[in-house]
């Protein structure tokens, strides 16, 4: 009898500690940060803001020269890297390109296009994984 008490205590406890899904959802990934989806609906507030989200590098089109990246909800955002004055910025960051890994990726906002995707100017990427790495003397 007292074991079933204090089984029903314990997770009564775990069920009160967790945070509630619905609300994560709703407050974009989970880190405080708004998803793609949410900037576009609301673009008034993020026109030309800068934005700084954790996002999923998914290809790096060398040819057209243009990167994609994506959020949790696989929604993607394509940036144009052509002007020589961004490739010659961003060349360092292409070095650790990586499909699949984090970054932590950098844009202004300018608009949305037609089909609901957010139109903006790339600003830099860096691996999440750098962010955790203690630098040197710490």
């Amino acid at each position: 009898m007292k074991q079933g008490i204090l089984i029903t205590v314990v997770c009564a406890l775990v069920l009160i500690a967790l945070p509630p899904l619905a609300a994560e959802e709703k407050a974009g990934d989970g880190n405080g940060e708004p998803l793609l989806s949410e900037i576009a609906a609301s673009i008034d507030t993020y026109r030309s803001k800068t934005v700084t989200l954790r996002l999923r590098l998914k290809h790096v089109d060398k040819i057209f020269e243009k990167i994609t990246f994506y959020d949790k909800k696989n929604h993607d955002i394509e940036f144009d890297y052509s002007p020589r004055a961004l490739k010659k910025k961003l060349a360092a960051d292409f070095l650790n390109a990586h499909e699949g890994m984090f970054y932590s990726v950098t844009f202004v906002v300018q608009n949305v296009g037609n089909l609901g995707e957010i139109i903006a100017e790339l600003k830099g990427f860096k691996p999440l994984v750098l962010e955790t790495v203690p630098e040197k003397g710490d």
